[in-house]
């Protein structure tokens, strides 16, 4: 009963305005000292409709302002809006309005590609299949990457980015799935072996875990198409031969944390919410701070800005679902004070 009270305590907390540093994301891992801070920021979706270039901007300077600063940033893909489905020219004036505004972070930062930053991997694409920088080609070579996949290392610790859209023939030509695929899946285990001795954390955008089906209490959504990894399995049993402390997922827009085998499923909440139309399922932007210690993570938590959506005249179904929102959490605050007014 506890646990349902401070349930709906933060609800109500959140409605009347007092976010910020959201304590129930914490999880302790080990006790100790911190060696260092990373930050986890993941679906930014950036684009100039809705404003969410703006939104971005504010995202960087939340991180920025912290204190202590992050060593870096680990991004986790569906940086821009999007690849998929735009005309080309927006989605090059995303890229460069991510990579811009990117570029004003104070540390480091380093991509991980989703499935929104790839060009035309759908049958909705408005590029010619036979375009010569089709999927991650395109994306790779605005931002300077070299590898779609890759690792290094920091201050006693292993850090992999994988690349979780695996492109393939479809139907309607050029398409993907969510998969590691077996190439980068004989590169991560030699990758890992060859730095055993270090303690690990991995990146990937699609997920290894989620429970979004459950969340939502959808019982027909089929997680394992467009949620979840196809090759989950095999990822799996590789990141917990090799001790792994943790992946780090997106894709969902919500947080989520779970342990299976000593390894940490970690889901960053998204720093666009719903695509810069207002929270998702409850979640403002935001992204996930993880404090580091010797050999393993003492604590990671969510840390949200504030944002105000900026609706374009026809979203219709989003101010909708907004509205719809608002009305679930005032009746969560109806019910909250009823229950507190019996006990």
């Amino acid at each position: 009963m506890s646990n349902r009270r401070n349930f709906l305590k933060n609800i109500s907390l959140a409605f009347f305005g007092f976010g910020g540093l959201q304590e129930n994301s914490k999880q302790v891992e080990e006790q100790g000292e911190v060696k260092f801070r990373i930050a986890h920021v993941t679906d930014q979706h950036v684009t100039s409709r809705r404003e969410g270039h703006h939104g971005y901007q504010k995202c960087v300077e939340s991180i920025n302002a912290l204190f202590p600063s992050p060593d870096f940033v680990l991004m986790g893909g569906d940086m821009v809006f999007d690849g998929l489905y735009t005309d080309l020219d927006v989605y090059q004036e995303s890229i460069e309005l991510y990579k811009n505004i990117s570029d004003q972070l104070k540390m480091p930062y380093l991509h991980c590609i989703g499935n929104h930053d790839v060009l035309g991997l759908s049958s909705r694409r408005k590029v010619a299949p036979d375009h010569p920088e089709i999927g991650r080609a395109y994306i790779m070579k605005r931002l300077g990457m070299e590898r779609d996949y890759y690792s290094f290392n920091h201050k006693g610790w292993h850090f992999i980015v994988l690349n979780s859209i695996f492109e393939k023939e479809g139907t309607s030509g050029p398409a993907y799935e969510a998969r590691i695929g077996e190439r980068q899946m004989d590169w991560l285990r030699f990758d890992l072996g060859k730095h055993k001795d270090k303690p690990t954390i991995a990146v990937s955008h699609f997920a290894a875990f989620s429970h979004k089906g459950q969340i939502i209490q959808d019982f027909d959504m089929k997680a394992m198409s467009g949620i979840i990894l196809q090759d989950n399995k095999q990822l799996r049993e590789v990141l917990e031969r090799h001790s792994v402390r943790a992946l780090l997922q997106g894709h969902t827009h919500v947080s989520e944390n779970f342990q299976y085998n000593n390894v940490w499923y970690l889901t960053t909440q998204s720093a666009s919410a719903a695509w810069w139309s207002g929270n998702w399922l409850g979640f403002e932007p935001g992204y996930t701070i993880l404090e580091l210690g010797e050999r393993d993570i003492i604590r990671w938590y969510a840390n949200e800005y504030e944002w105000e959506h900026k609706l374009d005249p026809e979203d219709t179904l989003e101010r909708e679902r907004i509205q719809e929102q608002k009305e679930f959490e005032a009746e969560q605050i109806r019910l909250y004070l009823q229950e507190i007014t019996r006990e």
